[in-house]
């Protein structure tokens, strides 16, 4: 379903905010509402509104309807039939054709008036002197929770469809289908029901911020990934085996290290695909000042950073450390050790030991951002969130170990800092 379209049913006059609550919360998500009291409504010149109304309905996914006090008009008058209640009917019938998906809505005071009113009913009957009549007339009273009593309460029978349950349960005719009644005392509660039937997607806002966010990532990824064997590729696996190969110690930090010829080739050649101008992170910092990957928490009222948030958050800290490493950086001081000139009889290079270990630093952040981006290009596609394999923390293999022990998550953070602890509201809001 590209874009659901909903008829809004009810009596107006007591429901002109509600139905304007729902309107734009439904249309800000993508929606298209139909609602015989705005101007965006079709309204042909040549057709009674009601008959407009009925008309329209056929354009509608989902019919939601609103039951409150008021009758509303009358759309037949001698058989008590009133607008709203043939709007139900006319959708009810494309409901059983299967062109429509009803939905229903009593407020809560009436949906217990009308219990109270059948428990009422109950007890008159089983007063054997009293007047037909008089039973009638306590039975149909007026109150400020119906203008009609037995208009309104007959309605939500109607749409409950109890006697036909009952009549198909001992096999005579078939289930009702929609008779599915949610009783409400605010807009949330509305709310509530309709997001996961409706709005089982991401909102118009998100969808394109989350699309824009991607793009970003794909570019990232396009200035970032070389071409090896006519083929995108970031060659991890080789700057681990490097990284390996060459198994760096805190000692060699302050010395000169004889490479292989063929470990100093691949090094050489990881130092040349790697990126050399500056990353552009404005529009990825920009996402994360935005509530594309925060969850909302009705219980609490309050957004929840998501595995996918922590993500971003972590690739934006890796493109700095990566500017970090490579800024002050000549590539050029490990390529000059690679002329004929500069090597030994064994063809083996000699190079400083920082030298070394500021290059494997820079090949490890820069695959990690690559890492990072494409597992969040991927959630942005509506794959799960998953968290990629890492690089080493540092290029001395002796450090790996002990920062790993000192690196504190982000989790960890926040409690620390006092803002949440694992499956608990934030303290600051814990009900006293």
């Amino acid at each position: 379903m590209d874009r659901p379209t909903i008829f809004i049913s009810s009596t107006i006059y007591d429901f002109r905010d509600m139905r304007s609550a729902i309107k734009d919360h439904l249309e800000e998500n993508g929606c298209r509402v139909l609602a015989s009291e705005f101007n965006d409504f079709t309204k042909p010149l040549d057709k009674h509104s009601y008959q407009a109304c009925l008309d329209t309905i056929q354009q509608a996914d989902f019919f939601l309807l609103l039951i409150g006090t008021r009758v509303g008009g009358w759309y037949d008058a001698p058989n008590r039939v009133s607008i709203t209640q043939q709007e139900y009917r006319t959708a009810y019938e494309l409901a059983q054709e299967g062109k429509i998906k009803l939905l229903s809505f009593v407020r809560e005071e009436v949906w217990l008036h009308r219990e109270s009113t059948k428990e009422l009913s109950k007890y008159l009957e089983s007063v054997a002197d009293l007047d037909d009549e008089i039973r009638r007339n306590i039975e149909s009273r007026p109150t400020k929770f119906a203008s009609d009593n037995d208009f309104i309460v007959s309605f939500i029978d109607e749409i409950s469809r109890n006697k036909e349950t009952a009549e198909a349960v001992k096999g005579c005719g078939p289930m009702p289908i929609g008779n599915w009644v949610h009783p409400f005392t605010r807009f949330s509660d509305i709310r509530d029901v309709i997001d996961p039937l409706i709005l089982n997607g991401l909102s118009v806002r998100h969808a394109a911020g989350r699309k824009a966010l991607q793009n970003q990532l794909l570019t990232l990824l396009r200035d970032l990934v070389p071409i090896i064997k006519d083929k995108p590729l970031l060659p991890a696996n080789m700057i681990l085996n490097v990284a390996t190969e060459i198994d760096l110690k805190v000692d060699d930090l302050t010395r000169s290290i004889r490479l292989s010829d063929r470990t100093y080739g691949r090094l050489a050649s990881l130092a040349l695909y790697a990126p050399n101008a500056a990353l552009n992170e404005a529009g990825l910092d920009a996402a994360l000042g935005s509530d594309l990957l925060l969850k909302y928490e009705p219980a609490d009222g309050n957004f929840r950073q998501t595995p996918a948030y922590d993500l971003l958050t972590e690739l934006l800290d890796q493109i700095r450390k990566f500017e970090k490493a490579r800024s002050g950086f000549a590539v050029n001081d490990l390529l000059v050790r690679g002329l004929p000139s500069n090597r030994g009889a064994d063809r083996s290079v000699t190079v400083l030991g920082h030298i070394v270990a500021g290059q494997l630093q820079i090949l490890f952040r820069w695959a990690d951002i690559v890492a990072i981006a494409r597992a969040l290009a991927l959630f942005l596609d509506g794959q799960p969130s998953v968290a990629p394999q890492r690089m080493p923390l540092s290029a001395l293999r002796e450090q790996e170990d002990e920062l790993k022990r000192e690196k504190v998550s982000l989790q960890q953070v926040r409690e620390f800092a006092g803002l949440e602890t694992a499956g608990t509201t934030p303290k600051a809001q814990q009900a006293e």
